[in-house]
């Protein structure tokens, strides 16, 4: 993009220059007063106080309010040159230096002289974001050339004020994480985790916590298989958001590799969790019944707004700091015409194995799938087992269902010894939709919505008694 000038859509601003004027703006809720001083098309004011409590709002989830008001304005046709005249109208002169450095408008206001703005206050302006770019790089790697706010890189590096999500260059991203440092974070690196198609660092975006996904081909996959998951992630969270859907920052397909960034879920995937990975504490019942139904509820969303995620497992289940469950991992989710979901024959049989409904084995897309998945991840939720272990007889869990049905072994010996506050009439309960959802018949399993009325039933009856 060519320098910033006052006719400069605010849309097209680049992420480091929000990033700056987020370090300004968001201290002692300076933003509030640009939020109230912006009109709308007929002249009013265009944020009402519930406008600014929303905005405040996601502070709560890490994220920045003047970030969340800009992309809400720049849904608009405005331009840098509206909001100068607002910032200069505030006097926030350090916040006009970070947007025109050399322009005319920052000459204003600054007194009867009408001296400029000082290099020194730019450097201030510039400075916080900078730091919190750096702070993660290790010493002995070498450190990029530091991006001045408005430099220009070999690719557009701006967010799109119509979806909210931000386009980093792979430079950036470089920096967030540590030089893609990756030793595990618990050794002070920045790597989370690997998986089929990527592997995930943690990384640091203006003082906030993110999770950036390197994607890399599978064996069996060419270039073109993973950039059809990168744009089908891409149009999927652009178009549907829930409390229990994994929230997209931004993405990078500039370098060696495409990046998708999303927000940073403390609490790791169920997968790990149910295990105690790093010496995390058991879940107890009353949290299980929890997440069971949050990841339900996100899983009904899905399929109420026509897609099937056809990757549905602990896995892609990722937890907050609150152990708020959100299905993380759109690649594979396929977009229905029919709001029913109606079942679609694929050439291609993609999943996970020891998640896979029968009919998802032969090419068949379908909700039940999804359904029949679930099932699975129930069963982990019960015995915190995991879903396959080549040391186990069976290997698969799903089959240690056949195991308790012909007594070879008992639900009370399936449950997981670790967990607390369990009874064994809400077990059943569970285990009973389990058992549901992993009918070999998909047409005799239950929709999504009747799994989740179970499980909400069972949540809110434990939660009662536990009072």
């Amino acid at each position: 993009m060519c320098d910033v000038t006052r006719d400069t859509p605010v849309r097209k601003l680049r992420f480091s220059t929000l990033r700056a004027l987020s370090d300004l703006l968001d201290p002692q809720h300076t933003w509030r007063s640009v939020a109230t001083d912006i009109s709308g098309a007929s002249g009013e004011a265009r944020y009402s106080q519930q406008h600014i409590r929303r905005f405040e709002a996601v502070v709560l989830q890490g994220k920045s309010p003047t970030m969340e008001m800009l992309f809400d304005w720049g849904t608009t046709d405005c331009t840098v040159g509206d909001l100068v005249e607002i910032l200069l109208r505030h006097q926030l002169l350090a916040a006009v230096s970070v947007l025109l450095p050399d322009h005319s408008s920052c000459h204003a206001s600054a007194g009867s002289s009408g001296a400029s703005v000082s290099t020194l206050q730019y450097e201030a302006a510039v400075r916080p974001s900078e730091a919190c770019l750096q702070a993660c790089v290790r010493p002995e790697i070498s450190r990029p050339a530091v991006m001045e706010p408005d430099s220009t890189g070999p690719e557009e590096n701006t967010w799109s004020g119509t979806e909210g999500f931000c386009t980093f260059t792979h430079r950036e991203l470089t920096v967030m994480t540590g030089g893609w440092d990756d030793r595990p974070v618990k050794d002070g690196g920045c790597l989370l985790g690997t998986g089929g198609f990527g592997v995930v660092f943690r990384g640091s975006m203006g003082g906030t916590d993110v999770a950036v996904k390197k994607l890399n081909p599978m064996d069996d996959s060419s270039l073109e298989d993973l950039r059809t998951r990168f744009n089908q992630e891409i149009q999927t969270l652009r178009s549907l958001k829930h409390e229990n859907l994994v929230s997209m920052v931004g993405f990078s397909s500039d370098g060696e590799h495409l990046c998708l960034v999303y927000e940073f879920m403390p609490g790791g995937s169920l997968l790990e969790r149910l295990a105690c990975a790093d010496g995390a504490s058991a879940l107890s019942w009353l949290s299980r019944c929890c997440i069971s139904a949050g990841a339900a509820r996100g899983l009904q969303y899905l399929h109420q707004n026509s897609h099937i995620h056809r990757d549905v497992k602990s896995g892609n289940i990722l937890l907050d700091e609150d152990l708020v469950p959100k299905i993380s991992d759109f690649g594979l989710t396929r977009a229905s015409a029919s709001h029913t979901c109606s079942t679609v024959m694929t050439g291609r049989i993609v999943g996970t194995t020891a998640y896979m409904a029968p009919e998802a084995l032969r090419g068949e897309i379908t909700p039940k799938s999804d359904i029949f998945s679930f099932g699975v991840v129930l069963l982990e939720i019960l015995s915190g087992l995991p879903p396959v272990d080549e040391s186990r007889d069976p290997k698969l869990l799903m089959e240690m269902k056949d195991e308790i049905e012909d007594e070879e072994l008992s639900l009370e010996d399936f449950v997981d010894g670790k967990m607390q506050g369990w009874q064994m009439e809400a077990v059943e309960r569970m285990y009973d939709v389990a058992s549901q959802c992993l009918c070999e018949k998909k047409n005799k399993r239950p929709t999504i919505t009747e799994v989740l009325s179970e499980l909400e039933d069972l949540h809110l009856k434990h939660s009662q008694s536990s009072r």
